[in-house]
């Protein structure tokens, strides 16, 4: 295990100096459903490089849950940077509560809200508010279906406001004994037109270094059919990212 360990470190440092693109936010993989208590969790990462271009980048999020008897609370809140010869070129935040209340079957019904922020992918702002129903599966399956509203404006301060279906599956596969490979996929297609959506794809593979630690290699991919003005219908990114639990 302590050789296995190392290997891990190792390997995701090395990947650490040319995997430098940001993360989506796996809300699936930080949330500590079907578990009583409070969590912590703080994660991060950080890559730079030095030359003809000096390029800067930083990603910090923090999660915390409370969950009792019949109630769980998630909340998220993440701020990234990314700098070339000390001008920004990329920056997002995040905000992101979810509150799942439990019945003695399933499913459960959650509520969520979430605002972010973003106009280097031409989008100023974006505020969804959703309601609808989580399901646990057998073998770690989860899925859920509901409704959101979304409230968006570009960069020109022009707003368009749809209402959308909310669903999304999400999967864990035990590769070995502290290796854990997370897929999470997210479709939103407008209630008034299905030719009208949001689709995200999140695989990673989570290294457990030990109970508190993890190092997730993530790869994503996000496809709006129908982006703000001037922006691409399609963005991929890698990432490694460092996770510390508290408890």
């Amino acid at each position: 295990m302590q050789k296995q360990s190392k290997f891990i470190i190792n390997f995701a440092l090395f990947s650490y100096s040319f995997i430098y693109s940001e993360a989506i936010v796996n809300v699936e993989d930080l949330r500590r459903d079907g578990e009583k208590g409070f969590f912590a969790n703080i994660s991060g990462s950080l890559s730079f490089s030095r030359g003809n271009r000096n390029r800067d980048s930083f990603s910090i999020q923090s999660s915390l849950d409370y969950n009792v008897e019949d109630l769980e609370t998630f909340f998220i809140v993440k701020r990234s940077q990314k700098q070339i010869n000390q001008k920004n070129y990329d920056s997002a935040t995040l905000a992101h509560l979810r509150l799942n209340f439990l019945f003695d079957k399933d499913p459960s019904l959650e509520a969520f809200i979430q605002y972010s922020k973003n106009p280097f992918r031409k989008f100023n702002k974006r505020e969804l508010i959703g309601l609808g129903a989580r399901f646990n599966l057998e073998n770690n399956y989860k899925t859920g279906i509901g409704v959101m509203n979304e409230d968006e404006e570009d960069l020109s301060s022009i707003t368009d406001n749809t209402l959308r279906l909310s669903s999304y599956f999400h999967s864990e596969f035990l590769i070995d004994e502290n290796i854990v490979f997370d897929l999470s996929a997210f479709f939103q297609p407008a209630l008034s037109s299905f030719s009208d959506y949001k689709a995200t794809l999140i695989g990673q593979f989570d290294f457990h270094v030990n109970e508190n630690f993890k190092i997730s290699l993530q790869y994503n991919t996000f496809y709006d059919s129908r982006p703000p003005s001037n922006a691409v219908k399609k963005e991929e990114g890698f990432a490694t990212v460092f996770s510390y639990n508290f408890n």
